[in-house]
């Protein structure tokens, strides 16, 4: 049954090339209509058909491109792209569309580079979203905050770009704003998944943990494969001393976010609060693989060395945090540890206290409160006139 011009358009010329197999024009006509019509599996087909024909045609690498990025084969997209390009086939969408694969294949500063050109947005106005995308996961928050804003100018209604926008300012410690982007972008798409993550996200930061569990375990049956919404789910679910199911939800965050070092960060704190100094310190590991400049990953370590009794190992570990990030909270952990060690138990609780004061963006907050409740405990424990710490 034809229902749309394009199925029409592509009926007509799939009769047309009954006649003339071999004609590459129509092939190429015919790809592109089978595309239009959302006919993905006939466009593949057409596409091998005529680069049986012509294997080096730039234009129907491009074309390939497109459908192996609709299946989501990002590295043939990638390759294709790049070949179709080096033939001299070019246009701001196909850039957007290689920035688009790039990203999804976890290469978000290639995919940044790639969206240089200034003229791709005003052909493609979407790609201000993905250069947001880009620049929220290469550390650059303001540039990312201006792309979403430069798109809404454009698209006052774009659920997705309030949405992200939201996340981002949240990001930046921004609670009313987070909240006034959040609610906007849900009453125009009532699922979108950013507006959702940056509500319960905010209702973990106030401590409303119920809220929180009900809002995080919604966004999931809509998004299960959103792995910062299982990281945020297992956070609520240690800050409520649920180690059982934060110990699920931590593993479904590290699936899908494998390379995330909060990530794993998180799931070693779980380790400590279970008692599994071992595991805890394989988790800390792993995250140095991915990046051995990031200074919770030391000073994590440095945690776990000061546990299990290796002071001169664990001050040397703070040492290296606190020149990647003179606020490393894990670090401040493992100064607490060794003060106590010493029996400098005045010293400790105000180190304590001052990394509970200080003031702190976003996420950080319930990342911060999970330290502070494992410091408080460790204080408790070595003298009980600190029980009241936390």
């Amino acid at each position: 049954m034809i229902d749309s011009p394009h199925a029409e358009k592509l009926h007509r010329l799939l009769s047309l090339l009954e006649l003339d197999p071999q004609n590459l024009s129509l092939l190429k006509d015919a790809a592109h209509s089978a595309i239009d019509a959302g006919q993905w599996m006939r466009a593949e087909q057409l596409v091998a058909q005529a680069r049986g024909l012509a294997p080096q045609d730039g234009q129907l690498l491009a074309l390939a491109a497109f459908t192996h990025l609709h299946a989501h084969r990002f590295d043939e997209a990638i390759q294709a792209f790049q070949d179709a390009r080096d033939r001299g086939v070019d246009s701001p969408k196909l850039r957007h569309d290689l920035a688009y694969a790039l990203f999804a294949n976890r290469q978000p500063r290639k995919a940044f580079t790639e969206l240089r050109d200034p003229g791709i947005f005003a052909e493609v106005p979407g790609a201000w979203l993905l250069r947001a995308r880009c620049l929220h996961h290469i550390g650059r928050i303001d540039e990312a905050i201006a792309s979403c804003d430069a798109l809404l100018e454009l698209e006052p209604e774009h659920a997705e770009a309030r949405g992200l926008g939201a996340l981002l300012e949240h990001s930046r410690g921004r609670a009313f704003q987070a909240r006034a982007l959040a609610e906007q972008a849900l009453v125009l798409a009532p699922w979108q998944l950013e507006a959702m993550l940056t509500m319960a996200s905010l209702s973990a930061d106030s401590g409303e943990l119920t809220d929180a569990r009900a809002q995080f375990k919604s966004l999931l049956q809509r998004h299960p494969s959103c792995g910062r919404g299982w990281l945020g789910l297992a956070l609520v679910e240690m800050m409520s001393s649920r180690f059982d199911a934060a110990r699920v939800s931590i593993e479904l965050a590290a699936r899908h976010l494998p390379d995330h070092l909060g990530t794993w960060h998180v799931l070693a704190w779980l380790h400590v609060m279970r008692g599994d100094v071992e595991q805890a310190r394989s988790a800390f590991e792993h995250a140095l693989s991915i990046d051995r400049n990031f200074a919770e990953s030391h000073g994590g370590l440095a945690v776990i060395a000061a546990m299990q009794g290796r002071e001169a190992e664990a001050a040397q570990m703070i040492r290296r945090a606190l020149r990647l990030d003179p606020q490393a909270m894990s670090a401040q952990y493992a100064q607490v540890l060794l003060l106590q060690a010493e029996g400098r138990y005045g010293e400790a609780r105000e180190v304590v206290d001052a990394f509970m004061a200080r003031p702190l963006a976003g996420g950080g907050l319930q990342y911060r409160h999970l330290l502070g409740m494992q410091m408080g405990e460790a204080l408790a424990q070595a003298r009980p006139d600190s029980a009241g710490l936390h």
